[in-house]
């Protein structure tokens, strides 16, 4: 009974050393995981570039599961094209053409489009129908079960990791869970950070209450658009747009009139919340009419009964246009396009100016 006893107590002792030296194994995992996120944190925080930073993290994965094959993967929201975010030797044995996937096995299709589940852990992957298309990938590497995690970056793009494991050094599910985690965490990190750069961007660049150029952006744009033109022997034109009436100005008013002007020009003209009560245009042009027609579009538009309710659309504008290189500088050009405007009284409408003369339309500056 003695031996039995002692025997008993020594199987007891052997579980509660196996229990400790596994505990003992997911705290020393846990501390190498999260042992340099004071670091990543300051690397995100100063900006690095995207790429750099997802190398990053590939990199700390990697280390965290030296015994597991990450794979990275990038796809647009429609799942119709998937690449290799990183190419190696291992993924090379996966059918890739110029970095992208021809063949995806359905249930990396079918986690993929299941927003609602950013995780999943499958097993026995080299029997499952749903892996098949990758078979001779995960025999040959004797993968029997991956890890998957997704992250969107909210522009469209679905970004993948995939931990692939062999069964006897497959860590436990619930460190996996927590590498996971941390990588889906840092990498959204990293897209939260691009996000913020892109809008203090956009914030520095353009007039918030009204989504167009602030002025120095404006004269800096422009002025490559003159510097251009001299070099091509082309025309460009300046409008100058005046709010008439000098009635309180409505945040919502004002941003449904810029709006409307938005939509006069091309995407590659440019526009300009220039002063409290001015707006400017910047367009290539190939004859003086085509700039005539940019102004009569505006003032066409600012008729539709849809705008019935804004006053500052309703008083109208007063609208002058001037040319290079008739004026081969920004400053002349404005000084021009403003006089122009202000020609027209408080009557809103369009002037042109040109050669130190103001005209109605362009058949009269041709007329000369």
């Amino acid at each position: 009974m003695a031996m039995d006893v002692s025997g008993s107590a020594l199987k007891e002792q052997q579980i509660l050393l196996s229990r400790l030296a596994n505990v003992e194994k997911e705290r020393d995992f846990i501390k190498k995981l999260y042992d340099d996120v004071p670091k990543i944190l300051e690397v995100i925080s100063k900006g690095a570039p995207l790429n750099a930073l997802l190398n990053r993290f590939k990199s700390k994965l990697q280390a965290q599961l030296p015994n597991a094959y990450c794979l990275f993967l990038i796809s647009g929201k429609d799942c119709l094209q998937w690449r290799l975010q990183f190419t190696d030797s291992i993924n090379a044995d996966l059918s890739v053409t110029n970095g992208l996937l021809s063949v995806i096995p359905q249930d990396l299709l079918s986690f993929a489009a299941t927003s609602s589940r950013p995780k999943q852990h499958d097993v026995n992957i080299q029997q499952a129908s749903g892996w098949k298309k990758w078979q001779p990938f995960l025999s040959k590497h004797a993968f029997t079960s991956v890890s998957m995690v997704s992250i969107s970056d909210g522009q469209g793009s679905i970004y993948m990791m995939l931990a692939f494991q062999k069964e006897n050094t497959a860590v436990a599910n619930n460190l996996m869970e927590l590498a996971l985690d941390s990588y889906a965490s840092w990498v959204k990190a990293a897209f939260e950070r691009e996000k913020a750069d892109f809008l203090l961007l956009e914030n520095n660049h353009r007039d918030p209450s009204t989504g167009l150029l602030r002025r120095y952006s404006f004269d800096d744009s422009f002025g490559m658009v003159l510097k251009d033109s001299r070099r091509h022997f082309q025309r460009a034109a300046l409008l100058s747009l005046y709010l008439l009436q000098d009635i309180e100005i409505d945040a919502s008013e004002l941003k449904e009139l810029a709006d409307v002007m938005s939509d006069a020009v091309r995407d590659n003209d440019l526009i300009a919340h220039y002063d409290e009560r001015e707006f400017v245009m910047g367009i290539r042009i190939q004859h003086l009419e085509d700039a005539e027609v940019v102004a009569q579009k505006v003032l066409d538009s600012m008729k539709k009964s849809e705008y019935s309710n804004n006053r500052l659309i309703r008083a109208g504008l007063a609208i002058g246009i001037a040319f290079y290189p008739e004026h081969s500088s920004l400053e002349s050009l404005h000084k021009a396009a403003s006089s122009a405007a202000y020609s027209l009284g408080n009557a809103s409408g369009y002037r042109l100016e040109f050669h130190d003369a103001f005209y109605s339309s362009s058949s009269e500056c041709y007329s000369l």
